[in-house]
């Protein structure tokens, strides 16, 4: 009986226990997973220095989950969230010039680095467009636009 009311009151300890600490975000789930999927390749031969990776990335997991600092535990969420944005934002773009690439052309302000789609004109012209973010026009070749695009997709990360 005693032991029954010790855990249904360990509920309550462990929320008294984590009132003014950060608790688990969206970074603490990606060390976590992190930490899981290096801790599996540890086991491969000669691999094993990931296991010493993966328990620092747990450590720090459950640091951040425990801090009380929760103004730098938000603006670490806040970097990783712009970083984590940027990366999807140039998958989005890369997947949409393949899906779209029948129909639209894509190309790149040389002002302010905008990516402008366009509907596909005729090969072989010179078009004039207007960037909608700096309003600045420029001069591109159909020809070849939409393919240097798509190539920086495939080989450059941003």
């Amino acid at each position: 009986m005693r032991m029954k009311k010790w855990f249904s009151n360990l509920g309550y300890r462990i929320q008294y226990f984590m009132q003014g600490r950060y608790g688990y975000d969206e970074l603490c789930r990606f060390l976590s997973v992190s930490a899981l999927v290096l801790l599996l390749l540890s086991y491969i031969p000669y691999l094993g220095f990931f296991y010493i990776v993966a328990l620092t990335l747990l450590v720090w997991s459950c640091f951040r989950s425990f801090s009380k600092n929760i103004y730098k535990r938000q603006m670490e969420r806040q970097k990783y969230l712009t970083i984590k944005n940027k990366i999807r934002s140039r998958f989005v773009l890369c997947r949409n010039i393949w899906r779209e690439r029948k129909t639209h052309k894509y190309y790149r302000c040389l002002h302010c680095k905008a990516t402008v789609r366009i509907s596909k004109p005729e090969k072989g012209k010179i078009i004039t467009i207007r960037c909608p973010k700096c309003g600045q026009e420029f001069r591109k070749s159909t020809a070849s636009g939409g393919k240097r695009l798509l190539q920086s997709c495939r080989h450059k990360p941003d």
